[in-house]
C-alpha cells in the first residue's frame, strides 16, 4: 500500500479551483459499481490530498477565494 501511495504521489491528479469542491468517488478507471462512496476532500491552496479510501492523490494549483454571503 506504501508503495502504491508514492506511485500516486508521483502522479497527481491536477485540478484547479473551478473544480472544487473536490470530491472522489473511486479511481477514474473503476466503474460505479465497483467505486466508494463519495467523499469530499478539504484541499488547501496549492495543496495535496490523498483519498483516503483509493489513495487517489490530488493537487490543486491556485489558491482558493473565498465565497462571499
Amino acid at each position: 500500500a506504501k508503495e502504491r501511495a508514492m506511485n500516486n504521489q508521483n502522479n497527481p491528479v491536477i485540478i484547479t479551483p473551478r473544480d472544487l469542491p473536490l470530491h472522489c468517488s473511486g479511481p477514474e478507471h473503476a466503474d460505479s459499481w465497483n467505486g466508494h462512496p463519495r467523499v469530499f476532500l478539504p484541499i488547501q491552496s496549492d495543496g495535496d490530498i490523498e483519498c483516503p479510501y483509493c489513495g487517489t492523490y490530488y493537487h490543486l494549483e491556485g489558491k482558493i477565494h473565498p465565497h462571499h454571503y
